[in-house]
């Protein structure tokens, strides 16, 4: 086979420049000029976030293996990683010397087509099984082969790849793959179990080094950064369980999949996959880049942790408790559960600490998930793909914004609250229209749109106010009054709104054997609970 597409060499990473113009570079430029990008920019998040996690292999790598002068010099000790990185970090920008002799040495590990060592694939499945057409690979299509789109992104000609194209699907298919294939099944992708989530600089180098948690593999013995695509005997075993990658970069770039790339006419028109590696999914701190859930297996066992799954229903900000590590009871069994911190938030934390970054640092959170089909557990396929983002003080993160965040949480147990009356109000003017099904129960979709609305109408409102708060200069009580002064406001025009929209029938009202229901009295009392709730806002409405 003739070796084609040298990863580091040819361009294929999609990069925002600092004119907003979108560019490919090669994964050596991508290192070398990181400082004068904006960030990643791909044809979507989620696959933004499988390049980054191979370059995160790469930095984790490169820098245990060599100091920032290219010199070899391992990383033994927190105080050696500590050093290292702040010296990457003061420099504003990534050393080419130690990227450039890396590169050199396993040159020949990143072609994409190569007889021996294909890049992020395996010659186990060449020919073997289905082919599968490229436009299942696609993360913006993800299109079965039993069942065209109906709505498709791209023509047929835009489903054959370009080699940096295909690149780019390769390593998104190897995090986000469904479980359609077969003979064997195979199982479900580590980095699709995960709740995304990373931090974000001014600008990509910024982006890297926040993220890359310098002594995360530091331990009383000596360690080795083994990334995948320096294994001598690639695996030819599909659905192999393996034991929790001990190192950053070998868990990065974990081979969750068997694939082969298909070209003809320098271009991409297929690909081979079946299953690759995986590991059992309780208590992998290793990973840095997921929110935690706790849950307890039996009453009064002891709170273990999983992957957070990404909630679509909910705001960036409405994940505040996990995102700072709030309890949160568990309604089903009235425990309170401790969330776990995110491994590069707690890293964040280390820097604070080390007095490397101030306590006021602003924040900046992206988060990103591929949503998954629950109810065909066979195959799991794709449904969306969603992201969203967050800001606010790194104080909140300490134990000095302690206050601060458990007012925070109150505020959004309040809007949920608010949500719910709003729920309930589009329920009751149904009612007063006499719309009710056979069951004598309204459908239920009004009534969650109803509140999915609402949501979007604070979004930003609540948004602004936590990116703005300074816990060291504002009030509690007068900034939360603030706030709440604003959702009053939004909360009572939705309900007039909502009101005004249920016609002259919800007027006069509906009567049924026990109860009257009218536009008026429902939203009457909408109001008042409404009031009840945002108590900092004062009783009077000042928008009246």
């Amino acid at each position: 086979m003739e070796q084609e597409f040298n990863l580091i060499d040819e361009p294929w990473i999609c990069v925002r420049t600092n004119d907003c113009q979108i560019k490919e570079v090669s994964l050596k430029e991508v290192f070398l000029n990181a400082h004068e990008y904006m960030g990643l920019s791909g044809e979507t998040k989620s696959q933004d976030f499988a390049v980054f996690r191979l370059m995160l292999a790469v930095m984790y790598t490169v820098f245990s293996r060599y100091d920032t002068d290219g010199e070899e010099y391992p990383t033994e000790d927190r105080n050696t990683a500590k050093r290292k990185w702040k010296e990457i970090w003061n420099s504003g920008q990534i050393p080419a010397e130690p990227i450039e002799r890396y590169f050199e040495e396993w040159h020949d590990r990143f072609w994409l087509f190569d007889e021996k060592y294909p890049f992020y694939q395996s010659n186990a499945v060449n020919g073997k099984g289905k082919i599968y057409s490229t436009a299942k690979m696609i993360g913006t299509l993800f299109e079965s082969a039993n069942k065209a789109r109906l709505f498709s992104a791209r023509i047929e000609e835009g489903r054959v790849l370009s080699y940096a194209e295909s690149a780019r699907w390769l390593l998104h298919c190897n995090c986000f793959d469904d479980i359609a294939a077969k003979n064997p099944t195979p199982k479900r992708t580590w980095v699709g179990k995960l709740g995304m989530i990373m931090l974000k600089g001014n600008n990509l180098f910024e982006t890297i080094m926040l993220n890359y948690c310098a002594d995360v593999d530091i331990t009383n013995d000596a360690f080795e950064s083994k990334p995948s695509w320096e294994q001598d005997a690639p695996t030819t075993e599909f659905n192999r369980i393996i034991a929790v990658p001990e190192n950053q970069a070998e868990l990065l770039s974990l081979r969750s999949r068997q694939i082969y790339l298909y070209r003809e006419n320098q271009t991409v028109t297929g690909y081979y996959i079946s299953g690759g590696d995986y590991f059992e999914d309780d208590e992998v701190f290793q990973e840095q880049m997921t929110l935690w859930r706790g849950y307890q297996e039996k009453k009064d066992s002891q709170t273990k942790f999983k992957p957070k799954l990404y909630d679509t229903s909910r705001k960036a900000w409405q994940e505040f408790a996990s995102i700072a590590v709030l309890a949160e009871v568990d309604k089903e069994n009235d425990k309170a559960h401790q969330y776990r911190k995110a491994g590069v938030l707690e890293w964040l934390c280390k820097l604070i600490g080390w007095n490397i970054l101030d306590e006021d640092y602003f924040v900046r959170i992206d988060t990103s998930a591929v949503i998954y089909d629950y109810g065909q557990a066979t195959s799991l396929p794709v449904m969306d793909n969603v992201s969203d983002n967050l800001s606010f003080s790194a104080e909140l993160l300490l134990e000095s914004g302690y206050e601060w965040k458990e007012r925070i949480l109150e505020e959004i147990e309040k809007c949920d609250k608010i949500a719910n009356c709003v729920y309930h109000l589009y329920k009751n003017l149904q009612k007063a229209n006499g719309r009710q099904d056979k069951d004598n129960k309204t459908s239920l979709s009004g009534e969650t749109d109803a509140k999915v609305q609402f949501y979007s109408s604070i979004d930003r409102p609540f948004r602004l106010w936590l990116a703005e708060l300074k816990p060291e200069v504002h009030d509690m009580d007068l900034y939360t009054k603030e706030l709440e002064k604003q959702l009053l406001k939004i909360a009572l025009d939705f309900g007039r709104e909502l009101a005004s929209q249920s016609g002259d029938n919800a007027i006069f009202g509906h009567y049924d054997k026990q109860n009257q229901f009218s536009s008026a009295k429902a939203l009457n009392e909408f109001e008042s609970i409404v009031r009840s709730i945002l108590k900092w806002a004062g009783e009077k409405d000042e928008q009246k």
